[in-house]
């Protein structure tokens, strides 16, 4: 018997047309939706967690892989002035906001030791603790012994299991959320690899041609890297340890750099 059938039955009783239903089988129906509930809100956890898992493998393979290849090329180079780049959208701010190579290079060197550890590969510290605190049943308790006079009850326990309901199908909903925000962000870190991957090949054969000095680059040259180096950086802020806020939403970090890099990669094409 589903909750809304059982409201339907406690306000027959409320108006005088439910007959005598005792209390005892309202609880058990209670029960059983309870019980339906904790299955759904698992199932949704465990689906969400799957795919945050997901993601976490790809941004660890990339921070411990490319990441690595792009602060170590990028590092070499000497005098780097971004504002020599101001016609690329975002690099601007970039220049502003780099605190420096330093974090993004110990960054990698972090995730690269993930990857060495027992099970690094789970969904570790990335989503699945928040998860766990957050999909937790709702309480509900069942009916008292009263009898269908008892009107004032039985609204109680119908407001009750109105809330119950409304309860877990927004955290059911929140969690499918999740796993679509999840692949969204792992599609966009995959897209944004291939940029990097012939961004680093790009580097590599500047610095082969023409040194490790910036202010000998060509316009073309220094649009290039600026480019790469935009494109890690959005990597990096995807690949921050913390996916999700205590509270089960995405971190607006997070939500702004999927923005800037659907905008980028939208700009860059095929």
């Amino acid at each position: 018997m589903s909750i809304s059938f059982i409201l339907r039955m406690i306000s027959k009783m409320v108006s005088g047309n439910g007959g005598n239903t005792p209390s005892q089988n309202i609880n058990d129906e209670i029960e059983r939706a309870k019980g339906r509930a904790t299955k759904r809100i698992y199932r949704a956890k465990m689906r969400a967690q799957e795919e945050l898992g997901e993601l976490d493998r790809v941004r660890i393979t990339l921070m411990s892989g490319d990441m690595k290849k792009f602060t170590n090329e990028f590092s070499q180079i000497k005098n780097v002035n971004f504002h020599d780049c101001d016609t690329l959208t975002g690099l601007e701010q970039f220049n502003k906001e780099r605190k420096s190579w330093k974090e993004l290079q110990e960054l990698s060197t972090k995730a690269m030791g993930l990857i060495t550890l027992s099970g690094a590969m789970d969904a570790i510290g990335f989503g699945a603790g928040v998860l766990d605190q957050y999909a937790i049943v709702p309480d509900i308790n069942g009916l008292e012994d009263v009898s269908k006079e008892d009107v004032e009850a039985l609204k109680e326990i119908g407001v009750h299991l109105d809330e119950f309901q409304k309860k877990v199908k927004k955290m059911c909903r929140r969690m499918q959320e999740i796993r679509r925000e999840a692949r969204q962000a792992e599609d966009a870190l995959l897209d944004l690899s291939d940029y990097l991957e012939d961004g680093i090949a790009d580097i590599k054969n500047i610095r082969s041609k023409a040194g490790n000095n910036w202010k000998k680059y060509t316009e073309s040259q220094k649009i290039l890297i600026g480019r790469t180096a935009q494109v890690a950086h959005l990597i990096s802020i995807l690949s921050e340890v913390r996916f999700l806020t205590d509270e089960a939403d995405l971190r607006e970090e997070i939500k702004e750099a999927l923005g800037a890099a659907d905008e980028l990669l939208d700009e860059l094409g095929a």
